[in-house]
């Protein structure tokens, strides 16, 4: 049976097959998610990344990925490879390098069923894949390595839901129909009398003509200002926040920890599971540091809730830094050995402004700018050295995780963190 590779980018492809059977997609975006609804968060953050599709798994632990296609690529049942690797190998830390028909090697890594965040990436020889290997077998010296000459071929046979890449649909796409009907109906009723006045007044004489790149500039500033930006000193009273947090509490263990912005404040709940047969929440409520709201959530899970002082400027009162590519990516060099991931993504111009503006008219109200979504995961302590002083930033999340297996090395730690978001220039 002959299989085809089809490019989508220099780190994306798709195995394609003359017959109509699935296809595999490799060198997809992956990321952590945390909480009860992996699905929903997937799909939120592949539209943060503007992506097309979108796919979520995992077991103990779980991780989402997404990737953009352009429409000619969408045809047929598409699957995610490295979460059907990920399926295969559900028990434990795994990796291997597959040898693709187009001569490219592909280095896949995945722990109990999710795939890691630098776990599936392409590479135009052997030799670069299997050192990228051995660099993640140093940071995970628990990683087995799976050596199988027809991994491939159990791959598509064993391809299932879990592993087929879902289109990232609208909000409203997602509504079911009669919820549609009824905004429809409503929608009509305030829109059709003011369409009315509308044409009753074109139809009328009219003193003077609206300005139209005005009008488009207006709509410009008006998304410069609802755009938040977090300063470094944001990102260091969030950090020092999580210092505060016990990892074990009155018979209560710490597992996860997530930070969300929310208007001027960050948002953060640190979730606990309890470890003792006598522990109470009672007992855990009275333990709970000063400043810190204990909550409920089921009899052997606890929360703790608190804020933190955050950005209090947006994008049209800040200064972007005007500076060549390699400027930026020099900076996220240097501080990549402290990291277990630095993830950098391609310029683009932002999604929100060419709606807004029309594409011919973005250049006369925000000449060259661009937005780069960034992602950087590694030890908490490592954030202290992530002094981003000339990066124009808006962060969208910002996570921690215990992970007690792992070892105390540079960029390893047994507390994990992971912040991601948007950081915005001009070329």
């Amino acid at each position: 049976m002959k299989r085809i590779i089809k490019q989508v980018s220099s780190h994306t492809c798709i195995l394609r097959h003359e017959d109509s059977e699935p296809s595999l997609v490799f060198g997809l975006t992956w990321f952590a998610l945390v909480g009860s609804h992996v699905g929903a968060m997937a799909r939120a953050r592949a539209r943060q990344l503007n992506a097309t599709h979108y796919v979520a798994g995992g077991l103990r632990a779980a991780a989402g990925g997404c990737v953009r296609l352009a429409r000619g690529m969408r045809r047929g049942q598409l699957h995610a490879a490295a979460q059907a690797y990920a399926q295969l190998h559900a028990d434990g830390p795994v990796c291997s390098v597959l040898a693709l028909p187009d001569g490219r090697h592909w280095l896949v890594a995945a722990q109990d069923g999710a795939v890691m965040s630098r776990g599936d990436h392409l590479y135009a020889s052997r030799e670069a894949a299997q050192q990228a290997m051995h660099a993640l077998q140093a940071q995970r010296p628990a990683l087995r390595l799976v050596d199988d000459a027809a991994l491939l071929e159990r791959m598509l046979q064993t391809l299932d839901a879990q592993s087929r890449l879902l289109p990232v649909d609208t909000r409203w796409g997602g509504l079911p129909w009669p919820v549609r009907a009824c905004i429809l109906g409503a929608a009509l009723s305030l829109l059709v009398p003011q369409a009315w006045e509308r044409w009753r007044a074109y139809r009328a004489p009219m003193s003077s003509a609206p300005d139209p790149a005005a009008a488009r500039q207006a709509a410009l500033d008006a998304w410069r200002d609802s755009v938040r930006i977090h300063t470094p000193e944001d990102l260091r009273r969030l950090t020092e926040s999580l210092h505060r947090i016990p990892l074990a509490l009155r018979g209560w263990a710490l597992q996860h920890i997530a930070c969300e912005p929310r208007s001027q404040d960050w948002q953060c709940t640190a979730h606990y599971a309890r470890t003792q047969s006598q522990a109470t929440f009672e007992s855990f409520a009275a333990a709970a540091p000063q400043g810190l709201k204990a909550e409920f959530d089921a009899l052997d899970r606890s929360i703790l809730r608190w804020r933190v002082q955050g950005a209090s400027t947006t994008l049209a009162k800040v200064a972007l830094p005007r500076r060549p590519p390699q400027a930026f990516l020099g900076n996220l060099q240097r501080i990549y050995p402290a990291f277990s991931e630095v993830r950098l993504g391609l310029p683009v111009e932002p999604a929100v402004a060419a709606d807004r503006t029309r594409p011919g008219a973005i250049k006369s109200g925000l000449p060259g700018l661009r937005t780069r979504a960034l992602s950087v995961s590694g030890p908490l302590r490592s954030f202290g050295v992530l002094a981003l002083h000339s990066t124009v930033a808006s962060w969208s999340s910002f996570t921690l995780r215990l992970d007690a297996g792992r070892p105390s090395v540079l960029a390893g730690s047994v507390l994990l963190a992971q912040l991601q978001g948007t950081v915005y220039e001009l070329h």
